[in-house]
Protein backbone atom coordinates (compact mmCIF):
# COMPACT_ATOMS: atom_id res chain seq x y z
CA UNK A 1 0.00 0.00 0.00
CA UNK A 2 2.80 2.59 0.62
CA UNK A 3 4.53 2.21 -2.18
CA UNK A 4 1.75 2.33 -4.26
CA UNK A 5 0.53 5.41 -2.98
CA UNK A 6 3.90 7.07 -3.02
CA UNK A 7 4.60 6.11 -6.49
CA UNK A 8 1.08 7.51 -7.18
CA UNK A 9 1.87 10.81 -5.72
CA UNK A 10 5.29 11.03 -7.17
CA UNK A 11 4.19 10.97 -10.80
CA UNK A 12 1.32 13.47 -9.83
CA UNK A 13 3.85 15.48 -7.15
CA UNK A 14 6.57 16.10 -9.29
CA UNK A 15 6.05 19.77 -9.99
CA UNK A 16 6.16 19.68 -5.76
CA UNK A 17 9.72 17.96 -5.24
CA UNK A 18 11.20 20.01 -7.58
CA UNK A 19 9.92 22.84 -6.08
CA UNK A 20 11.36 21.82 -2.76
CA UNK A 21 14.88 20.72 -3.54
CA UNK A 22 14.94 24.31 -5.44
CA UNK A 23 15.31 24.99 -1.59
CA UNK A 24 19.03 23.58 -1.95
CA UNK A 25 19.67 27.57 -2.98
CA UNK A 26 19.37 28.31 0.78
CA UNK A 27 22.49 26.56 1.63
CA UNK A 28 24.47 29.44 0.02
CA UNK A 29 23.54 31.41 2.98
CA UNK A 30 25.95 32.83 5.06
CA UNK A 31 23.65 32.66 8.20
CA UNK A 32 21.99 28.64 7.35
CA UNK A 33 22.89 27.06 10.12
CA UNK A 34 21.57 29.83 12.24
CA UNK A 35 18.70 30.27 10.27
CA UNK A 36 17.43 26.70 10.27
CA UNK A 37 17.87 26.69 13.83
CA UNK A 38 15.56 29.15 14.03
CA UNK A 39 13.23 27.21 11.87
CA UNK A 40 14.00 24.25 13.74
CA UNK A 41 12.60 25.89 17.17
CA UNK A 42 9.68 27.37 15.25
CA UNK A 43 8.17 24.44 13.88
CA UNK A 44 8.90 22.08 16.53
CA UNK A 45 5.95 20.67 17.54
CA UNK A 46 3.68 22.70 15.80
CA UNK A 47 4.75 23.42 11.67
CA UNK A 48 2.38 26.59 12.10
CA UNK A 49 4.92 28.44 14.42
CA UNK A 50 6.62 29.06 11.24
CA UNK A 51 4.52 32.03 10.16
CA UNK A 52 4.73 33.18 13.93
CA UNK A 53 8.56 33.30 14.28
CA UNK A 54 9.95 33.21 10.67
CA UNK A 55 7.25 34.35 8.32
CA UNK A 56 6.78 37.38 10.89
CA UNK A 57 9.33 40.09 9.81
CA UNK A 58 9.73 41.71 13.04
CA UNK A 59 10.16 38.93 15.18
CA UNK A 60 12.43 36.90 12.78
CA UNK A 61 14.93 40.48 12.62
CA UNK A 62 14.70 40.26 16.31
CA UNK A 63 16.64 37.01 17.02
CA UNK A 64 18.98 37.32 13.62
CA UNK A 65 22.64 36.82 15.17
CA UNK A 66 23.86 39.73 14.76
CA UNK A 67 20.50 41.76 16.21
CA UNK A 68 21.25 39.22 19.62
CA UNK A 69 24.89 40.44 19.05
CA UNK A 70 24.78 43.34 20.24
CA UNK A 71 22.58 43.10 23.17
CA UNK A 72 23.81 42.40 26.67
CA UNK A 73 23.74 38.62 27.88
CA UNK A 74 20.49 40.12 29.86
CA UNK A 75 18.58 42.17 27.23
CA UNK A 76 19.68 39.13 24.96
CA UNK A 77 18.08 36.92 27.11
CA UNK A 78 14.45 38.81 27.62
CA UNK A 79 14.63 39.52 24.10
CA UNK A 80 14.48 35.78 22.62
CA UNK A 81 12.05 35.17 25.53
CA UNK A 82 9.87 37.98 25.10
CA UNK A 83 9.99 37.12 21.20
CA UNK A 84 9.33 33.51 21.52
CA UNK A 85 6.23 34.53 23.44
CA UNK A 86 5.18 37.12 20.85
CA UNK A 87 5.45 34.82 17.98
CA UNK A 88 3.05 31.80 19.74
CA UNK A 89 5.25 29.20 19.25
CA UNK A 90 4.87 25.97 21.28
CA UNK A 91 6.69 26.00 24.67
CA UNK A 92 8.52 29.39 24.23
CA UNK A 93 10.11 29.26 27.37
CA UNK A 94 12.36 26.55 26.60
CA UNK A 95 12.68 27.28 23.05
CA UNK A 96 14.37 30.38 24.18
CA UNK A 97 16.75 28.73 26.72
CA UNK A 98 17.72 26.57 23.32
CA UNK A 99 17.95 29.60 21.14
CA UNK A 100 20.04 31.02 24.33
CA UNK A 101 22.65 27.94 24.22
CA UNK A 102 22.60 27.86 20.40
CA UNK A 103 23.56 31.48 20.34
CA UNK A 104 26.26 30.97 22.62
CA UNK A 105 27.86 27.84 20.86
CA UNK A 106 28.34 29.29 17.47
CA UNK A 107 29.60 32.74 19.06
CA UNK A 108 32.40 30.37 20.39
CA UNK A 109 32.46 28.87 16.49
CA UNK A 110 33.40 32.04 15.53
CA UNK A 111 29.78 33.54 13.94
CA UNK A 112 27.41 32.43 11.78
CA UNK A 113 29.73 31.83 9.08
CA UNK A 114 32.62 30.02 10.63
CA UNK A 115 30.02 27.66 12.32
CA UNK A 116 28.40 27.04 9.12
CA UNK A 117 31.90 25.89 8.01
CA UNK A 118 32.44 23.91 10.17
CA UNK A 119 29.04 22.14 9.88
CA UNK A 120 29.71 21.26 6.24
CA UNK A 121 33.29 20.11 7.10
CA UNK A 122 31.92 17.60 9.07
CA UNK A 123 32.21 14.32 7.25
CA UNK A 124 29.25 12.48 5.71
CA UNK A 125 26.07 12.20 6.84
CA UNK A 126 26.51 11.09 10.48
CA UNK A 127 29.45 13.68 10.93
CA UNK A 128 26.91 16.55 9.93
CA UNK A 129 24.49 14.39 12.28
CA UNK A 130 26.56 14.41 15.40
CA UNK A 131 27.86 17.95 15.23
CA UNK A 132 24.03 19.58 14.70
CA UNK A 133 22.95 17.04 18.07
CA UNK A 134 25.49 18.89 19.85
CA UNK A 135 23.16 22.16 19.39
CA UNK A 136 20.86 22.38 22.26
CA UNK A 137 17.18 21.01 21.21
CA UNK A 138 18.36 19.57 18.17
CA UNK A 139 18.04 16.04 18.20
CA UNK A 140 17.59 12.79 15.57
CA UNK A 141 14.66 14.53 13.64
CA UNK A 142 16.03 18.20 13.35
CA UNK A 143 19.69 17.21 12.67
CA UNK A 144 18.17 15.42 9.47
CA UNK A 145 15.68 17.85 8.65
CA UNK A 146 17.87 20.94 8.56
CA UNK A 147 19.91 19.55 5.89
CA UNK A 148 17.08 17.79 4.07
CA UNK A 149 15.38 21.16 3.68
CA UNK A 150 18.28 22.24 1.57
CA UNK A 151 18.38 19.41 -0.42
CA UNK A 152 21.43 18.24 0.70
CA UNK A 153 23.19 15.40 -1.14
CA UNK A 154 24.31 13.31 1.85
CA UNK A 155 20.61 13.39 3.33
CA UNK A 156 18.42 12.50 0.32
CA UNK A 157 18.38 9.09 1.74
CA UNK A 158 17.01 10.05 5.05
CA UNK A 159 13.75 9.95 6.90
CA UNK A 160 13.29 12.62 9.23
CA UNK A 161 10.37 10.94 11.66
CA UNK A 162 8.23 12.96 12.52
CA UNK A 163 4.37 13.02 13.93
CA UNK A 164 3.17 12.81 10.93
CA UNK A 165 5.19 9.52 10.29
CA UNK A 166 4.71 8.39 13.43
CA UNK A 167 0.66 8.55 13.25
CA UNK A 168 1.16 6.82 9.76
CA UNK A 169 3.10 3.62 11.09
CA UNK A 170 0.48 3.58 13.96
CA UNK A 171 -2.40 3.59 11.82
CA UNK A 172 -0.63 0.52 9.90
CA UNK A 173 -0.17 -0.91 13.54
CA UNK A 174 3.61 -0.42 13.31
CA UNK A 175 6.05 0.35 15.93
CA UNK A 176 9.84 0.40 16.06
CA UNK A 177 12.89 -0.19 18.96
CA UNK A 178 14.41 2.66 17.90
CA UNK A 179 14.70 5.43 15.64
CA UNK A 180 17.18 4.12 13.28
CA UNK A 181 14.92 0.91 12.88
CA UNK A 182 12.07 3.47 12.41
CA UNK A 183 13.93 5.05 9.62
CA UNK A 184 15.49 2.17 7.97
CA UNK A 185 11.78 0.72 7.23
CA UNK A 186 10.80 3.91 5.59
CA UNK A 187 14.11 4.19 3.56
CA UNK A 188 13.02 0.71 2.60
CA UNK A 189 9.90 2.03 1.14
CA UNK A 190 11.18 4.87 -0.93
CA UNK A 191 13.70 2.29 -2.37
CA UNK A 192 10.94 -0.56 -3.63
CA UNK A 193 8.93 2.82 -4.96
CA UNK A 194 11.97 4.11 -6.84
CA UNK A 195 12.33 7.17 -4.81
CA UNK A 196 15.06 7.99 -2.46
CA UNK A 197 14.02 8.55 0.93
CA UNK A 198 13.89 12.51 0.70
CA UNK A 199 11.31 12.05 -1.58
CA UNK A 200 9.15 10.15 0.53
CA UNK A 201 9.90 12.03 3.52
CA UNK A 202 8.38 15.05 1.81
CA UNK A 203 5.52 13.26 0.48
CA UNK A 204 4.43 12.46 3.67
CA UNK A 205 4.39 15.69 4.76
CA UNK A 206 2.82 17.29 2.76
CA UNK A 207 -0.04 14.67 1.61
CA UNK A 208 -0.14 12.64 4.92
CA UNK A 209 -3.74 12.35 4.39
CA UNK A 210 -3.79 10.89 1.48
CA UNK A 211 -1.07 8.07 3.20
CA UNK A 212 -3.76 7.65 5.77
CA UNK A 213 -6.80 7.31 3.44
CA UNK A 214 -4.86 4.81 1.89
CA UNK A 215 -4.34 3.06 5.16
CA UNK A 216 -7.48 2.75 6.28
CA UNK A 217 -8.48 1.30 2.96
Amino acid sequence: MLIAIAQRLSKRERPTLDKLKAEATQLERADFLWHYLLQSFATMGRASGWHGLIGNKSNYDRLRFGALAKLTPAARSAQVEATCRAAKIRMPGIKAGYILKCFDQVQNLGGVEAAKMKLLAQPGREGKIAFLKSFSGIGDKYSRNIMMDVYHPDFRDSIAVDARIKTLSAKLGLSFPSYAAHEAFYLEVAAEAGLNGWELDRLIFNFQSEFLGAARN
